[in-house]
């Protein structure tokens, strides 16, 4: 069950009183070990006073962090004070010890902490889920343009409503917002400029739940600016493309059923570790703590994340070294490393760069800067990921992935019993829509089908563009007469999407095979049993499904 804003914000100010009660049981122990560090020809005088710089060094790092900035700003003097002591290898003299003395007696820590930042959450399905379909107002007074547009969409299942005019549109946005708002720049040019609409409809861009596409005549880079002045999430220039449109309809939509980004804090710091893990779920974002970093080859495994977040100065084992030891595994070679620490010194803080790390955060840092960077690194680590495993121009997994997807499934049903189901479907007809209306409009066919699969099919259920027109589902857990009911569901559904080309529409239609997945059998003896049956639906007159002989 997912933490509530409120509930959060109460740990928060929890955390920083339990912070506040730790310094003042950890400062008498701090003054006695300065009391002894200014005792003449005091012997060891060299481990007391990194003891000293290392717990400054920590409190310069973390009181920042729980509203105490002043106190934060001493801590780091005290350090530094006492790393010139170390570095010039010199006993201290009796006047500079009780000049630490006068800089220590000077800090209050009664110091009142700062309110916490309230935080707008970066991914609303931490919280809840959105249907993937959408209620999209589109105005268009082209009539070609709005019901190609029209049809793709609502073929798609998305509800539709489709204004010609600015009239009735302001009607509807008073009366309802919509997910999805799609706008031809060159409609309204009669009556005002689409900016001056946006500003009239309080369709605020940046922060509204309503996505504003926009539609033009012109492609150049002026008409792009434009569109990313007014707020835009896409531009599509006429002749449009229905089945693009679409796909950034679907990818947004899943961008925001998708799990949250996912956050390994490795820090000895409990209570520290602790503010930033709820700092980062409060931004919607899902984390793990881990204290102790020979745990963290566990930790990776079981959470899995998008980002690791790395304190530098750990005892046993610096941020840098257990950095290079994930960098061992092949596996985690891809994950961003944030280092988080209050060195400041440049060259320190490259040094540590340079061993595996990929970001270096100050600290103190604050709670929004923290969210915003983990954030942004988590989005970009995923979007590689992802294009690193699919397909360019279908978003679907490739070849080799679904095959090695299909495989794992393969072998988990050998382990549960549960059937699986392989489907291998072709485009029929495929070499004709290039011949005769060029390959953009044969991607576009293609871009189609593989919309249509992953809206309607499960998230457990695998999807891959297997050749130019080909693709392969693997179904688990699903009967074989459910998997031929969904199968020629979409069928059905993809004969009906229109194509225009050349002032012309167009429909395309594809055949599919399907088996039973054998256990005893191999990955390619499946699919080969899904490929021969789909082969005999072509040879029976094509658009068809046909089910594989046992």
């Amino acid at each position: 069950m997912a933490t509530s804003q409120q509930d959060i914000q109460a740990q928060l100010e929890q955390l920083r009183q339990n912070y506040q009660a730790k310094l003042q049981q950890q400062w008498p122990d701090l003054m006695a070990e300065l009391r002894q560090l200014m005792q003449p020809k005091q012997p060891d005088w060299q481990a007391t006073a990194l003891s000293l710089k290392q717990h400054f060094h920590t409190l310069a790092g973390s009181a920042g962090t729980f509203g105490m900035q002043q106190l934060g700003q001493q801590a780091k003097a005290l350090e530094l004070e006492l790393t010139s002591w170390l570095e010039a290898e010199q006993i201290p003299a009796v006047e500079q010890c009780q000049h630490l003395m006068d800089m220590m007696e000077e800090i209050s820590l009664q110091t009142t902490t700062s309110p916490p930042e309230v935080m707008t959450s970066f991914q609303s399905s931490a919280t809840s889920e959105l249907e993937q379909k959408a209620l999209i107002y589109m105005l268009e007074d082209d009539e070609q343009t709005g019901e190609q547009l029209r049809l793709t969409l609502a073929t798609f299942g998305h509800e539709v409503r489709w204004f010609k005019a600015c009239e009735e549109l302001r009607q509807a946005f008073s009366e309802q917002m919509p997910d999805i708002f799609v706008l031809d720049v060159a409609c309204p040019t009669k009556h005002q400029h689409g900016c001056d609409l946006i500003q009239e409809f309080q369709l605020d861009t940046a922060s509204s739940s309503t996505v504003l596409f926009v539609i033009g005549e012109e492609g150049g880079f002026d008409a792009y600016l434009a569109a990313v002045r007014m707020g835009a999430k896409g531009y599509f220039v006429k002749p449009i493309n229905a089945g693009a449109l679409e796909a950034r309809v679907q990818r947004l939509l899943l961008q925001r059923k998708q799990a949250p980004f996912r956050v390994l804090i490795v820090d000895d710091d409990a209570l520290l570790a602790e503010h930033y893990k709820l700092v980062i779920e409060q931004a919607g974002l899902a984390a793990e703590v881990l204290t102790e970093p020979n745990q963290v080859f566990k930790g990776l495994k079981s959470f899995q994340p998008d980002v690791i977040l790395l304190d530098v100065n750990m005892p046993d084992c610096s941020g840098p070294e257990l950095a290079q030891l994930i960098r061992f595994q092949d596996e985690w070679l891809g994950v961003p490393i944030i280092y988080l620490s209050s060195e400041a010194d440049s060259q320190r803080q490259l040094d540590a760069l340079v061993k595996a790390g990929d970001d270096f955060l100050s600290k103190p840092i604050t709670d929004q800067a923290l969210a915003v960077t983990v954030f942004a690194r988590a989005q970009r680590a995923r979007q590689l990921s992802e294009m690193m495993t699919k397909d360019s121009l279908t978003g679907l997994l490739q070849h080799a992935n679904i095959k090695d997807r299909l495989s794992d499934e393969i072998a988990k049903a050998g382990r549960t019993r549960d059937p699986l189901v392989v489907v291998m479907l072709d485009i029929d007809h495929f070499k004709r829509v290039n011949d005769e209306h060029g390959h953009l409009m044969g991607d576009q066919v293609i871009t189609s089908l593989a919309n249509l699969l992953k809206q309607q099919l499960r998230k457990s259920d695998l999807v891959g563009r297997y050749g130019g027109e080909e693709f392969l589902l693997g179904l688990p857990d699903c009967p074989l007469d459910k998997a031929r009911r969904i199968v020629d569901t979409i069928r059905d559904k993809f004969q009906q999407l229109p194509f225009t080309a050349k002032d012309s529409s167009f429909y395309c239609t594809f055949s599919a095979g399907l088996a039973l997945v054998n256990t005893r059998q191999s990955t390619d003896e499946n699919i080969d049993r899904a490929d021969q049956a789909m082969y005999k639906a072509k040879e029976q007159g094509r658009n068809q499904v046909i089910l594989a002989d046992d």
